[in-house]
């Protein structure tokens, strides 16, 4: 029976929110739960968030209680075309090769934007589609959007926006389908909203996922395992594997991959973006590690880079797997030394030996990839991101102190600037996000 006056309830709210909807709030984030709470409370006619606590775990929370909760809990930060360097990534390194396959083939995309929000992403890769196929309405393109927000999923279908949801830098290829209306919105083409279908769906608890989830060419779930518990996130990814094609691909933010990566699951690194790609017969794959996944790369892009099909002081060819198959070893080895021989010809450049961590924690050198942050640290003491990483390898090699010393140097230069900017070489992760997930990785502490 919950002890009321223990204080008890927040913590028993905590557990009925991730049983119940998946989300997970620790023990340091209570007073954002019962921020959050508040406006559920107020929302359901209720006095506050205590009372709103007391209501669901009495078991009075129905199908609208639910969608009243999952609105109010859940945090959307979204806009067209968040993080144009990422996009230009995916376009080179995923969605072109994959056009260039199909195109004398079945001709068919099938593209899932896992934690859709509003529907900004899901319409952004869209548009992206159409602009690598001039004929693209010839083609069968079909772009699944989920989210647990119902009234997100509403907003989506609607595909009408206003000016927050295009304050980033919007390239040229969306102009001709993200039309201009007065008063400062948009509306999606009619066209592209055709392509895209939006489904109500729960990662976490929703049972077997519908059948329009299935033989997936690419999955984009960017900055969504984040509120989801630690344990929970590579069952999730297991999950979105199992709803891929063979050869498909998952892509979501690099420091949410789990170290031990994931099975049947190969990581990809291009330039900037991190990649988990489904291996042949991945379903059947004996419970184990997989190849470890490193955690983001830095190789910067200005925030409004345009999406281009190539760039300049990119790494090398080498540094990049391709094809069909996972990566040989002569091919790793390969990224490897393009990287060090870009280090001894730019000895001043700290994303040289950042890249080269990243490298050396795909393959389990988690030494070598410290002694290359630490030189990157020498070189930009700011750097986030290796702050971070170093943290996470002490965490794994069972050195607490040295983890908490460098999560806190992370959350500390996180805190010097805006929540909502994205942090250089994350995926697309702002300030605010990444913070969560150093707050999920140190307990909340």
């Amino acid at each position: 029976m919950l002890d009321v006056a223990r204080g008890d309830i927040w913590e028993a709210a905590s557990r009925w929110i991730e049983d119940e909807i998946g989300l997970h709030f620790q023990a340091g984030q209570r007073r954002d739960l019962q921020r959050r709470l508040d406006a559920a409370a107020a929302r359901l006619g209720l006095p506050d968030a205590r009372s709103c606590a007391q209501w669901l775990l009495q078991g009075q929370a129905g199908a609208r209680g639910r969608e009243v909760l999952a609105e109010c809990l859940g945090i959307r930060e979204t806009y067209f075309f968040r993080d144009p360097p990422f996009f230009g990534q995916l376009t080179d390194e995923v969605l072109a090769p994959l056009i260039e396959t199909r195109r004398n083939t079945t001709r068919h995309l099938r593209l899932w934007s896992a934690g859709c929000a509003t529907g900004e992403e899901p319409y952004s890769l869209a548009m992206l589609v159409a602009s690598l196929l001039p004929d693209w309405r010839q083609w069968n393109i079909a772009i699944l959007a989920t989210d647990l927000n119902a009234a997100a999923l509403d907003r989506g279908r609607a595909g009408t926006y206003g000016p927050w949801s295009v304050r980033g830098s919007v390239p040229e290829l969306a102009a001709p389908y993200l039309l201009p209306r007065a008063g400062g919105r948009h509306e999606v083409h009619e066209d592209i909203r055709r392509t895209v279908h939006f489904e109500q769906l729960n990662l976490v608890t929703t049972g077997a996922f519908p059948a329009s989830a299935a033989d997936i060419d690419l999955i984009v779930c960017r900055n969504v395992l984040m509120y989801f518990a630690p344990a929970r996130r590579g069952a999730v990814l297991c999950r979105l594997r199992d709803a891929l094609a063979d050869g498909g691909w998952v892509v979501t933010n690099p420091v949410e991959i789990p170290a031990a990566g994931v099975d049947g699951m190969t990581v990809a690194i291009f330039g900037g973006l991190v990649a988990l790609r489904r291996s042949a017969g991945a379903a059947d794959v004996p419970s184990g590690r997989a190849a470890a996944a490193p955690a983001a790369l830095a190789r910067r892009a200005p925030a409004a880079a345009p999406i281009r099909r190539s760039r300049p002081g990119q790494v090398p060819p080498a540094a990049a797997p391709a094809g069909d198959r996972p990566e040989p070893a002569a091919a790793a080895a390969d990224r490897e030394a393009a990287c060090r021989r870009a280090m001894r010809d730019d000895k001043l450049d700290p994303q040289w030996p950042y890249l080269l961590s990243c490298i050396l924690s795909e393959r389990g050198a988690d030494d070598e990839a410290a002694a290359a942050l630490q030189r990157t640290l020498y070189l930009a003491p700011d750097h986030v991101l290796a702050h971070f990483n170093l943290g996470s390898i002490a965490a794994r090699q069972g050195r607490p102190g040295a983890s908490r010393r460098h999560f806190a140097a992370a959350l500390g230069r996180l805190s010097s600037g805006p929540p909502d900017e994205v942090v250089p070489g994350s995926g697309g992760m702002t300030a605010r996000e990444l913070a969560r997930v150093i707050g999920t990785s140190t307990g909340g502490a």
